[in-house]
């Protein structure tokens, strides 16, 4: 049987990035990281986890709970580190169909 560390080791996520995609996507933990898995094969994937936890930077300053909020940036900061570069799709000019 698989735990849940055997399933983090296979996405190459810590448990805090993914309890922030989870929370972030209002996923359990183990679809967050079957999601998370799956976002790091995309081009754009680093960048989207790298936004998540941004997002809930974000949401911890809003709502004044500082303390939270540095904690989500030291993640954002080891996620930087962990899952460099990448392609921001929304930066990506979209292809147009007409010719």
């Amino acid at each position: 049987m698989l735990t849940i560390q055997d399933c983090l080791d296979l996405c190459e996520l810590d448990i805090d990035e993914v309890l922030a995609i989870a929370h972030h996507e209002h996923l359990p933990d183990i679809v967050a990281i079957e999601k998370a898995h799956a976002l790091l094969k995309e081009s754009w994937g680093a960048p989207a986890i790298r936004q998540m936890i941004l997002d809930e930077v974000h949401v911890c300053v809003e709502r004044g709970d500082c303390s939270e909020a540095a904690k989500a940036l030291a993640l954002l900061n080891r996620t930087f580190v962990a899952h460099p570069g990448g392609v921001d799709r929304r930066s990506v000019p979209h292809q147009s169909h007409h010719h």
